[in-house]
């Protein structure tokens, strides 16, 4: 080819010129194959699907099928004049216009009037509208009547990536065609073909990552060979799409992860440094990553022989091979911090701390743990050894010894709540059997048993502040105060639905219980030695000092809200009041 003959793009080169030819659209192509040899053609049709899947190729296809001489099986014979003049976009029949630069009234009147002329030499004039999400509401509407009531010579054919954006008026007066993104295997597939006719060699490995950057595409796909094969390099390999994309090859992100999965922070960042080195950005290096482990995640979930893992077969050594090596939940939380990272990184001054700091706390994963796991462990330490109830059991204190705090702040035991009675007056109406003592007792013992069945946090919180009466026992009654800057939290159905679940199981029926709010809680008594007249009280932890009414104000605040419905049995502990100097 002499330098000045044009040359033409593979996107355009190769494009499809039959249904037949149409990759990864062969439902959509059998059925208009169907509607042109059965004559059952509506008069317009809606193509919609993601850039390069082969809309506007389809459009251009089922217009040389409408209007071709020699049709055959619903197929364009592509040879004779009308077909070529239609592949060229020369067709006075055929007429394609752009959406996005004539998307007002004027043009669709135009349209509108050349669409009464009969076609010159077809049986129909066709309208091929690209990106019609893009004309104005005005002109939608100068189309409808149209649409409604096309002439009989006339097809309108339309193609748009985003079809939400298209009136409802428009979409009901359409034949709709999904188009599907194109398989991965199915471009890696159709590039092979295209090098073997341009007599290129090519690794697959290489294919079939140009098909993954393609996401779908097939004109990107063919638009990022072009690229490699403007190098002049007579052999498509890895190495050649390193050099000009900039992409890592397997092993270097293999060898990131095994060091991750080896617990190896430092091997991890130096990984990583080798493939900045080698001119890789740290947002290239984390999406290699998310792409890794989510092809462990499928491993680990599917198997190994699923077809979710679509990569080249030498690659599947690798995945398999890691996949053992992390359980689904660490890599699901990989994924969301490598792209949490990501987000940070296009805003941030500090990228490469950032990008260090999220590698250390891959690999040490197992050394963090969760707020959830935290207070679930402390819970476990502070619960007394599995045994039979003894009478008056709930009133012991926890004990004074504690053990240190575990990481970060969090309390290494959450003691329990203190549950007191007032009700031994009411021996005559527990039963000529069972003593009002041990009866009262019992089920306030087994009221505090029933609480822990509730999460850590609301225990802690619950610590020396909740005080338990059985006012009346045989009808049922029960007091049940709680201190007042806990008033708001109380007042939740949820949590009192908790409180009405311990104390009836506890007693064995129905009760009511009444709620009491106190602004300051009364210092309980505490049991001495040999003293049973009155029944021991758990010291009570300070009282905030915030007053219940902005307690309240602040418990109403949606973002507080939002976090309290969110996390079970979450409260505020204290309120901080800022003096930023504002009048207000």
């Amino acid at each position: 080819m002499s330098m000045a003959e044009a040359y033409t793009v593979l996107a355009r080169r190769y494009r499809s010129r039959n249904f037949d030819e149409l990759i990864g659209q062969e439902a959509i192509a059998q059925t208009l194959k169907n509607a042109v040899a059965s004559g059952r053609l509506a008069h317009a049709f809606l193509f919609t699907g993601t850039r390069g899947v082969g809309k506007t190729s389809s459009a251009r296809i089922l217009a040389k099928a409408i209007n071709c001489p020699d049709v055959k099986d619903g197929q364009p014979c592509s040879t004779c004049s009308t077909c070529q003049a239609i592949a060229r976009g020369e067709d006075i029949d055929v007429i394609e216009i752009d959406g996005a630069s004539n998307n007002g009234v004027d043009q669709i009147r135009e349209l509108r009037a050349s669409a009464g002329v009969t076609p010159s030499h077809s049986p129909f004039k066709i309208y091929i509208i690209d990106e019609v999400h893009m004309l104005s509401t005005p002109a939608f509407n100068a189309l409808l009547k149209t649409l409604e009531e096309p002439p009989a010579h006339v097809k309108f054919i339309f193609a748009t990536t985003e079809v939400h954006k298209l009136p409802a008026t428009i979409l009901s007066r359409c034949q709709r065609y999904d188009f599907k993104n194109i398989s991965t295997s199915g471009i890696a597939g159709h590039l092979s073909a295209i090098c073997q006719q341009e007599k290129v060699q090519a690794d697959a490995a290489a294919l079939h990552r140009i098909a993954l950057l393609a996401n779908g595409s097939m004109r990107d796909a063919l638009s990022l060979l072009d690229r490699v094969l403007s190098l002049g390099a007579g052999h498509v390999t890895e190495g050649v799409l390193e050099d000009l994309l900039g992409k890592p090859p397997l092993a270097a992100v293999a060898g990131l992860v095994t060091a991750i999965a080896a617990q190896d922070a430092a091997g991890a960042i130096n990984s990583a440094d080798a493939m900045l080195n080698d001119g890789m950005g740290m947002e290239q290096v984390l999406s290699e990553l998310v792409e890794f482990f989510r092809n462990l995640m499928v491993v680990g979930v599917c198997g190994n022989e699923t077809p979710l893992l679509d990569v080249p077969s030498e690659w599947k050594t690798s995945f398999k091979t890691l996949a053992p090596r992390f359980d689904a939940p660490t890599l699901v939380h990989h994924i969301a911090l490598c792209d949490q990272t990501l987000r940070s990184l296009r805003s941030s001054t500090l990228a490469r701390p950032l990008f260090d700091a999220l590698l250390v706390r891959l690999a040490q994963c197992e050394q963090f743990s969760s707020i959830r796991t935290l207070l679930q462990q402390t819970a476990e330490t502070a619960a007394p050894a599995a045994g039979p109830q003894k009478k008056n059991d709930f009133l012991k204190p926890p004990a004074a010894t504690m053990p240190p705090a575990g990481n970060g702040n969090y309390p290494a035991v959450v003691p329990r709540p203190a549950l007191v009675s007032r009700a031994e007056p009411e021996a005559a109406r527990m039963g000529p059997d069972v003593s009002v003592t041990s009866n009262t007792v019992g089920i306030l013992g087994a009221f505090e048993t029933h609480l822990k069945q509730l999460s850590p946090s609301t225990l802690n919180m619950l610590n020396g502040r909740a005080r338990l009466e059985l006012t009346d026992p045989a009808a049922g009654k029960a007091r049940l105060e709680i201190p007042g800057n806990l008033k708001a939290w109380a007042r939740s159905e949820k949590i009192r639905g908790y409180f009405q679940e311990a104390v009836r199981s506890a007693a064995g029926c129905a009760v009511t219980i009444e709620y009491v709010f106190p602004e300051t809680a009364s210092p309980p008594a505490t049991a001495t030695p040999g003293n049973t007249a009155s029944p021991g009280r758990v010291a009570a932890a300070p009282s905030h000092t915030v007053s219940p009414e902005l307690l309240d104000r602040v418990h109403e605040l949606p973002a507080v809200k939002l976090v309290l419905e969110k996390f079970d049995g979450a409260t505020v502990t204290s309120v901080e009041i800022v003096d930023n100097g504002s009048p207000a």
